[in-house]
């Protein structure tokens, strides 16, 4: 293994727990919402939460988050960076180069390690007392991979906006500012924003994602999960759990694109 690739997966999967560790209320709330179809929870209702379950009733369902997260981040950014590297020399001057890229590596870690640790993350949030030898026993492999399409498309859709934002924005950066080294508050900003953006595009993947890992027989195709998401809360439920997830996909991007950049500089000079 070479030490670019070495570096990208130890700036990645550290930059993943990161994330993950400081995000994880919100996503937590977001997945509430999701499941308790027309039964609205709201982000004012976190103290409650808290103060009916406990203080770490929101942290519920980190744990495989971060054991995922370690190699799902790293594989995010490897999978970004090789395909990226082979594009640029087929198209050196194409600006969609890091959207195709994105897409590329959204489906990699998708298959790898998102779609059985979300379907992990989801029966943790929604059953209080069960455990991960449960969840796999119950689930078996196949229900690990419950709403796979649901999943990919949003990684997909994710990882493409996400790294076409940030890679354009360097991009427009070093032009305008030529003698201005591209710094930790650009990298959080630019990050953030990409985040932002990401959310809107990506949220109807992410709700049909939580439907269909949430049933018990995993027989529901994406039709019918479409259907019962409609019936439920209208056009409006693709969308439900959006501002909770902005909480957290937002300052989560930012703080990720931070620290594996810090992270890759200090690396690439030892």
């Amino acid at each position: 293994m070479d030490n670019k690739t070495k570096n990208t997966l130890v700036a990645g999967s550290i930059s993943g727990i990161i994330e993950a560790t400081m995000t994880w209320p919100m996503e937590n709330i977001k997945t509430r919402m999701q499941l308790k179809n027309g039964n609205n929870i709201k982000v004012r209702d976190i103290y409650p939460i808290i103060q009916k379950e406990g203080l770490l009733s929101i942290y519920r369902g980190l744990t495989p988050i971060l054991a995922s997260n370690i190699p799902k981040i790293g594989i995010r950014f490897l999978a970004y960076e090789k395909v990226n590297d082979k594009i640029n020399k087929l198209n050196p001057n194409s600006k969609l180069n890091s959207l195709y890229a994105g897409l590329a590596s959204g489906l990699i870690e998708s298959t790898l390690v998102t779609v059985p640790s979300e379907t992990i993350k989801t029966k943790y949030i929604e059953r209080k007392n069960t455990t991960l030898t449960k969840i796999i026993h119950e689930e078996g492999i196949k229900g690990m991979y419950k709403g796979y399409l649901s999943t990919a498309g949003r990684q997909c859709m994710n990882q493409s906006s996400r790294f076409f934002f940030y890679q354009n924005y360097k991009d427009i950066y070093a032009k305008t500012y030529p003698n201005k080294e591209f710094g930790k508050l650009e990298s959080f900003v630019g990050g953030t924003t990409a985040g932002l953006l990401s959310v809107f595009v990506s949220q109807p993947f992410d709700v049909m994602k939580t439907k269909g890992q949430s049933y018990g027989d995993g027989k529901k195709s994406i039709s019918e999960i479409i259907k019962i998401v409609k019936e439920d809360n209208g056009i409006r439920g693709f969308w439900r759990g959006s501002i909770p997830r902005i909480l957290r996909v937002a300052p989560g991007q930012g703080v990720m694109f931070l620290t594996y950049d810090t992270i890759i500089k200090y690396l690439e000079k030892k």
